[in-house]
Formats: structure tokens, C-alpha cells, sequence
């Protein structure tokens, strides 16, 4: 049976593991989006490249003793994403985009960075 590739494990220098939930999320690297650009005849057309940040859609296990104010402080750190098949990522200059919120017990975070880089 194969085995499904989902994240393993997200470490911060300042926090160290974070908590992930059951369902730890979703980590799209950062990357190049096209867009098309049309021309008057079809050969005459192209596209358009726009660079795209690195995003960490996380859902965090609030354990005693989470300090929610240190993972809102996330900014300017590298943070490193394992994912289950072994490949290794790091966001390199990372952030917090916005507060999150305490819950019963599970709470959702995003960290975004300008680019991502595949280390291991």
C-alpha cells in the first residue's frame, strides 16, 4: 500500500516542533504563476510570469502550555517542513500572516514566505 505524502513535521529556531492536529494542513512551495497574454493572431500570444510565496496552511494542536503569543511572533524566522516521503523544505524568512485565534483545543495558522527551497 502506498503511502500518502502529507506534512510530517514544522520546526521554528524560536518555538522548536510545533503541535500539528490529526490533519496537519496543506504546504504549496513557492513557485512561478503564468498567465496567458494574448496577441493578435494565436502566435502572436504568450504569457506573463509572476513569482508566488511559499504558504503553510497549519492546524495546531493548542497543548498546555502553548505560548499563542510566541506563534503569532513568528516573523523573519527559517522554517523547516518535513514532509512523510523525506523530502525537506525551508521557507526561508518566514511570517505569521495574521493572529490566530484560541479554540476548543485546535487552531489554524498560516505562514507564508517570498520563496521555499527543497534542502533535503
Amino acid at each position: 500500500m502506498a503511502q500518502i505524502n502529507n506534512i510530517r513535521t514544522v520546526s521554528v529556531p524560536s518555538i522548536g516542533k510545533l503541535p500539528l492536529a490529526e490533519k496537519p494542513g496543506s504546504f504549496t512551495p513557492s513557485g512561478v504563476k503564468r498567465e496567458h497574454k494574448g496577441g493578435r493572431l494565436a502566435e502572436d500570444g504568450g504569457y506573463t510570469e509572476s513569482g508566488t510565496p511559499a504558504k503553510l496552511e497549519l492546524n495546531i494542536n493548542l497543548l498546555p502550555g502553548a505560548d499563542v503569543l510566541a506563534l503569532n511572533a513568528i516573523k523573519d524566522e527559517d522554517v523547516t517542513v518535513r514532509l512523510a516521503d523525506g523530502r525537506v523544505y525551508l521557507l526561508s524568512q518566514a511570517f505569521v500572516t495574521e493572529p490566530i485565534p484560541v479554540d476548543d483545543g485546535e487552531t489554524k495558522m498560516t505562514i507564508m514566505a517570498n520563496t521555499s527551497e527543497q534542502i533535503g
